[in-house]
C-alpha cells in the first residue's frame, strides 16, 4: 500500500473516506464537530481504538467520516497511532474502499515531534493493510487497500518516507518467513538475498557443503546432515569498501525444525518453518538500511540449515569443534539453533565490528519468561543495550534485559567437552542459550535479540494479521540508525 501527503485543509479533504483520530475528551476539530452529535448515543468516548463511523450525506467535502480513539492523553505514546491508523486500514479494507485518508492530530503534542506521528501512522497503515495471499486461487476474492493519504498543512513527507521504509522492510520479511518449508529452502532464501543484493547494491557470497567444511564450521554441518537440502553460510555486505564504521548482525536460519532425532510434538510443528525468522529478519534488515542510506558498513551472516531426523542426523550425545575451535557435547538435537549460531557468530567476531547482534526464534523458555510482548535480550555492552532499548521502544518492537551471569556459563560446561549445547538442569533455559552464545562472540560488543516469542501472531493485533511478524526488523534497522548517529 502507498501512502502520501494530501497538503490541505481538513475541510478541503475530499476523500471517500476520512479518519481522523481523537484523545478521550478531546474537543473535535471544528470541521468534523458537527457530524459527531450521535457519538454519546453510540457509547463513544474516546478509548483506545473505540470507533465511530458516520456519512457527512452531502454536508461536507469527504463523504464518510470514521473517528478512532488514541485513549488518554497521559497515556498516550506513539503506537497508538500506529494501532489507530492500522484501524483505520481495516475499517478500509472492511468498506472495499480503494483509498482512504487520515488527518494528522496536531493539537496535542510538540510540534517537533509531527514527523515520529506521522512515521508511526505510516507504519500502522502499511502493516494493517498487508496479507500473505499468495496461494490463494480465488483471487476475485480479495480485496486490498491500494493507497493512504496524510491530510496536513505541515511538510511531513519525510515522516511518511521513514515511515515507508521501515514498513516495508517488515513487509517483505513476513512475505518471506511465511513461506512454507518446501518452497523456502536453504537454497531459496540464498536465491532471495542474491536478488536483494542487485536490488539494493550489496555485495553477497553463498558458501556450500566444501567452503563450511574447509571452514570447520561443524556446527552447521552437524544440524543439518539429516536433511536432503544441503546447508549454506549467506553472507551479505553494505557500503563494502566505504570508510564506514562496521557492523555486524547475524540471524538464525532454521528452514524447518522437526528438532531432529530429539523430534518435537506433533501439534502445531507446522509452525516450526518460522524457525528462520532471525535469518529473514537479516535481510529486512539490509533493504531498510540500504534505502535509509545509513552511513554505516554493514555485514550479515545467515547460516541456512534444515533440521530433520533421518539415517544420516547428528545423535544426541555427539561431539562436534566449532568454528573458533571450541568443543561442543550436544545432548539435545533441538537445540540446533545455538549451533549454527555459534560458527557464525565466531566468524562475525573474526571481522572485528564495533558491535555484533544477532536474532534468533532461540528458546520456548522465552514465551514463559515474557509472554508474547517482548524481545528477550542479553547484552556484554550497556551502550548497545541501551540503543536497542531506546530504538524497541520508538518502533514498540520492546526488549527487556536478561542477566548473564558468570554461574548461567557454568551450567552450559561439560563433562566430556568444552561445552554442552543444553543445560541438564531444568532452569532459565533463555539465559543459559545466551551463555552458550556468548563464548563465541568473545571480547566484541554483542546482543543477542531471543524472538522466539514474538516471532509470529496467533490472536488479534492492532496491525499485524495472523502469520509471521517481522518482528525485529524496525528495532534493529533504528538501532543500527541511532548508533551511527552517535559515531
Amino acid at each position: 500500500m502507498k501512502v502520501e501527503l494530501k497538503k490541505v485543509h481538513l475541510s478541503e479533504a475530499k476523500e471517500n473516506l476520512l479518519c481522523v483520530f481523537l484523545m478521550q475528551d478531546e474537543e473535535p476539530p471544528y470541521d468534523i464537530r458537527r457530524f459527531l452529535h450521535d457519538v454519546k448515543k453510540q457509547r463513544y468516548e474516546g478509548k483506545l481504538l473505540q470507533t465511530f463511523a458516520t456519512d457527512t450525506r452531502g454536508e461536507a467535502k469527504f463523504r464518510h467520516l470514521l473517528v478512532v480513539g488514541l485513549g488518554r492523553k497521559e497515556e498516550f505514546r506513539m503506537d497508538n497511532l500506529r494501532r489507530a491508523a492500522g484501524a483505520a486500514a481495516r475499517y478500509a479494507a472492511a468498506r472495499k474502499e480503494a483509498e482512504f485518508a487520515m488527518h494528522l492530530p496536531a493539537n496535542f503534542i510538540a510540534r517537533h515531534e509531527h514527523l515520529g506521528m506521522v512515521q508511526a501512522m505510516t507504519e500502522g497503515a502499511i502493516l494493517a493493510a498487508y496479507r500473505f495471499n499468495e496461494y490463494k486461487t480465488k483471487k476475485e476474492d480479495l480485496f486490498s487497500v491500494e493507497s493512504a493519504r496524510i491530510v496536513s498543512e505541515e511538510d511531513i513527507g519525510e515522516g511518511i518516507r521513514l515511515g515507508t521504509i521501515y514498513a516495508e522492510a517488515q513487509n517483505y520479511s513476513r512475505r518471506l518467513d511465511e513461506q512454507p518449508a518446501n518452497i523456502a529452502t536453504p537454497r531459496m532464501v540464498a536465491d532471495e538475498a542474491r536478488r536483494l543484493a542487485r536490488e539494493c547494491g550489496l555485495g553477497v557470497s553463498v558458501h556450500g557443503t566444501d567452503w563450511l567444511r574447509r571452514k570447520n564450521m561443524n556446527g552447521i554441518l552437524s544440524v543439518s546432515q539429516g536433511s536432503v537440502h544441503p546447508p549454506l553460510l549467506v553472507r551479505l555486505e553494505y557500503n563494502r569498501g566505504k570508510r564506514y564504521p562496521l557492523y555486524c548482525i547475524v540471524g538464525k536460519g532454521v528452514c524447518f525444525d522437526s528438532g531432529g532425532i530429539s523430534i518435537k510434538p506433533s501439534a502445531n510443528m507446522h509452525e516450526m518453518k518460522y524457525d528462520k525468522s532471525g535469518a529473514i529478519n537479516v535481510l529486512g534488515v539490509f533493504k531498510a538500511v540500504a534505502e535509509l542510506k545509513i552511513p554505516i558498513r554493514l555485514v550479515g551472516l545467515m547460516p541456512m540449515v534444515e533440521n530433520m531426523p533421518s539415517g544420516s542426523a547428528q545423535k544426541p550425545g555427539d561431539i562436534i569443534t566449532a568454528y573458533n575451535g571450541k568443543t561442543i557435547e550436544v545432548l539435545n538435537t533441538d537445540a540446533e539453533g545455538r549451533l549454527i549460531l555459534a560458527d557464525a557468530l565466531a566468524l562475525g567476531a573474526e571481522e572485528k565490528p564495533e558491535c555484533l547482534i544477532d536474532m534468533a526464534t532461540l528458546t520456548g523458555a522465552m514465551v514463559v519468561s515474557l509472554g508474547r510482548h517482548a524481545i528477550g535480550m542479553f547484552s556484554n555492552d550497556d551502550e548497545l543495550s541501551d540503543a536497542l532499548k531506546e530504538a524497541g521502544e520508538a518502533a514498540h518492537e520492546r526488549v527487556w534485559r536478561m542477566p548473564l551471569w558468570p554461574e548461567y556459563g557454568e551450567m552450559m560446561k561439560s563433562d566430556l567437552a568444552d561445552m554442552k549445547n543444553i543445560s541438564e538442569v531444568p532452569e532459565a533455559g533463555s539465559i543459559t542459550a545466551a551463555a552458550f552464545l556468548a563464548e563465541f562472540a568473545g571480547e566484541t560488543r554483542w546482543a543477542h535479540l531471543d524472538i522466539a516469542a514474538v516471532d509470529m501472531v496467533k490472536g488479534p493485533h492492532p496491525y499485524l494479521d495472523k502469520g509471521a511478524t517481522g518482528i525485529g526488523v524496525r528495532l534493529v534497522a533504528s538501532a543500527l540508525a541511532r548508533l551511527a548517529k552517535k559515531r
